[in-house]
């Protein structure tokens, strides 16, 4: 299998993630207009950052990661979020999500978080059985509080 190369996705490449998103959920591409609003949206949030993974020169998955500071612990300063994970159906079942996963958790420690945390949703047995599988544990419940639909 041959290694994906990770990089840090840039306002040219919004198309091949509008995709990767759509085709995660199998739902519509969002509008040119909308996917440029929150790309710049993200790039005012500090240490929050959309990785690429590429295979031979294509783009197959993608992930999210935001670098937290915390004062909830004596020693550790800094935990992770993973969010927006996904690749592409075609490339699914085959190891590129555990290796996009490992080096996610390695850009993590690397910018010196003590925890990587992430949310899924409910439905998603496979996905839970991926991520415990490649060492996390359930920890907790979840909660969210759906404000609006609009903005």
């Amino acid at each position: 299998m041959n290694k994906l190369q990770i990089i840090l996705a840039t306002k040219e490449d919004l198309t091949i993630l509008n995709g990767l998103y759509a085709d995660m959920n199998n739902t519509p591409l969002m509008s040119e207009n909308e996917i440029i609003k929150i790309w710049q949206q993200i790039q005012e949030v500090p240490d929050y950052y959309i990785y690429l993974s590429c295979l031979n020169n294509e783009v197959i998955g993608t992930f999210s990661l935001l670098f937290m500071p915390t004062m909830m612990h004596p020693s550790f300063h800094k935990s992770a979020i993973l969010d927006s994970v996904t690749i592409l159906s075609s490339y699914r079942g085959l190891g590129y999500g555990k290796q996009m996963m490992q080096q996610a958790l390695e850009i993590s420690a690397d910018a010196g978080c003590y925890k990587v945390t992430l949310s899924s949703n409910i439905k998603r047995d496979r996905a839970h059985k991926f991520y415990q599988s490649l060492g996390f544990q359930q920890h907790g419940w979840s909660f969210s509080y759906l404000l609006s639909m609009e903005n």
